[in-house]
């Protein structure tokens, strides 16, 4: 059922549910019922569900010096305009920070109380939560932004996400798993995942990759290659798989995976990655126990998949359907406020087809827009604070930093947003340069090579503590190539600057 303006169903909950209603239509205001939502979670408030994890989750708090962290998981990157309603509802009266991750999910900053009852069983309601707490933070499915949409995919994979989301539920090993597993499925189109960009910075690690390719068969197939992530690497088995055998070649991966952090507890207490049993039993030896539980063992075909284009999931592209368009919108370090993510929802109705897609390079999406509404539709997105809905300029990833991360050195988000600012007056650029400005070596908010990296640590100035940085230049390998310069956060922006205007391109 898709929104309309006005529309307000109630669903009864049944008794065992505590019996709670839940507004099922929202309009467009983030008000649309905030008392009759306020009465139904005084009737039950409940402590966290989930013991914490080394990952943020939705079912337990990641406490931070700002509150708690919060983070949803969207496979695939897809919210409709009933999920995306909810959340500004939520966001409204939770306040804190929106963020569009670097995994296409969604996380919230500086909650003050763990959700209510209400709250979770809409979340489930609205497949924005696992129906198993303990399981929910492993629901980590990235897609190609633009599936279905793309003009040159190969294979539109939303079909394909939503079954291993169901996989990924009702697994009885999953639970076994690291919470750093996820699983990525690229469609082959203009916008991809995995390592299809030319641009280094835009590659996703996923710890199992779907690449789907086109098999010169005589006729014309697509299929998918598996590739295994360690180590920030993508390994291709060049192992071939019909997209009828996925589901099943997926639930083998894991239960050799679940097997093998089951036997091979470590030290720490934390469970292996899936780049830990490759550097144990050998990639080789992990496919070969994989192949011994599958009917019949996968072939192997040597072909590389073809490169996406750098920089679409920003800007205005055609879409398969000649008369239909997408627009990529740029957000400062991925983050939005409460009116503007409630205000695309409702241009998303009104001009698209209610719907938003997230990007794993913290930008959205607004799929389905008549070529013909463009004009009409970009005003109101610059009312929203989306002027330049393509920022060609630079490209900030930045951690949480102070004061919410205790291992942060610096306050990153403040620093990002500053130098993103100076840096936009200063340069003119032909194509967004990328830089990583993260408060500890564990570079959180980019798992990519970045182009330039500001690593945080102090700098003892006059028997005072300063917040610095070094400065490194990246190689499209290593992020952490060359320093090139050091020193106190006021001074990098215009030594930046003159940097850049000077050596860009950098390689």
């Amino acid at each position: 059922m898709r929104f309309r303006h006005c529309a307000a169903t109630v669903i009864q909950f049944s008794e065992s549910e505590c019996q709670l209603q839940v507004i099922d239509e929202l309009s467009k205001s983030a008000n649309f019922a905030a008392h009759s939502l306020r009465r139904m979670e005084k009737q039950i408030t409940m402590n966290w569900l989930v013991k914490a994890n080394v990952c943020p989750g939705l079912f337990y708090g990641t406490h931070a010096q700002d509150g708690f962290l919060i983070r949803i998981r969207t496979p695939g990157g897809l919210i409709n305009s009933k999920q995306g309603k909810l959340l500004g509802y939520l966001l409204t009266e939770w306040g804190g920070t929106l963020q569009v991750t670097n995994r296409a999910n969604l996380q919230i900053r500086g909650v003050q109380k763990p959700p209510t009852s209400a709250v979770f069983e809409m979340l489930k309601k609205l497949n924005l939560a696992a129906q198993h707490p303990h399981i929910d933070h492993l629901r980590n499915i990235m897609g190609s932004p633009t599936a279905g949409i793309d003009s040159q995919e190969l294979i539109d994979t939303s079909p394909l996400i939503k079954a291993l989301d169901n996989l990924i539920q009702n697994h009885p090993l999953i639970g076994e798993l690291s919470p750093k597993f996820s699983i990525g499925v690229d469609g082959g189109g203009t916008v991809g995942i995995g390592i299809r960009s030319p641009v280094a910075w835009e590659h996703r690690y996923n710890e199992i990759q779907l690449n789907a390719i086109s098999v010169d068969d005589g006729n014309n197939s697509i299929n998918f290659q598996l590739a295994i992530a360690g180590d920030k690497k993508l390994y291709n088995t060049q192992l071939v798989i019909t997209p009828e055998q996925c589901l099943s070649v997926v639930a083998t991966l894991i239960n050799v995976y679940g097997e093998y952090v089951r036997n091979n507890p470590l030290d720490t207490g934390k469970k292996p990655r899936m780049k830990q049993l490759i550097d144990h039993l050998g990639l080789d030896t992990y496919i070969q126990q994989v192949n011994s539980q599958l009917t019949q063992p996968l072939p192997i075909l040597s072909a590389e998949p073809t490169p996406s284009q750098p920089y679409h999931h920003l800007g205005i592209y055609p879409q398969k359907n000649a008369e239909l368009c997408y627009i990529g919108i740029s957000l400062h370090l991925g983050q939005i406020n409460a009116q503007q993510w409630l205000g695309l929802v409702e241009l998303s109705e009104t001009f698209g087809n209610a719907e938003l897609r997230l990007t794993p390079w913290q930008t959205i999406i607004m799929p389905d827009i008549p070529h013909q509404q463009i004009s009409q539709l970009l005003p109101k997105l610059s009312l929203l604070g989306f002027a330049e809905i393509e920022s060609n300029q630079v490209a900030i990833a930045a951690c949480g930093g102070k004061p919410g991360c205790a291992a942060s050195l610096t306050h990153t988000q403040t620093h990002a947003s500053q130098l993103a600012e100076y840096l936009h007056q200063r340069l003119n650029l032909d194509t967004p340069i990328n830089i990583h400005v993260t408060g500890c070596p564990k570079f959180c908010a980019q798992p990519s090579p970045a182009e330039i990296t500001l690593l945080g640590h102090t700098i003892n100035q006059n028997g005072k503590t300063i917040e610095g940085y070094q400065v490194y230049l990246g190689d499209g390998e290593q992020s952490l190539k060359q320093k090139i310069f050091e020193g106190v956060f006021t001074e990098i922006p215009e030594f930046l600057a003159n940097f850049l205007t000077q050596n860009r391109p950098l390689n």
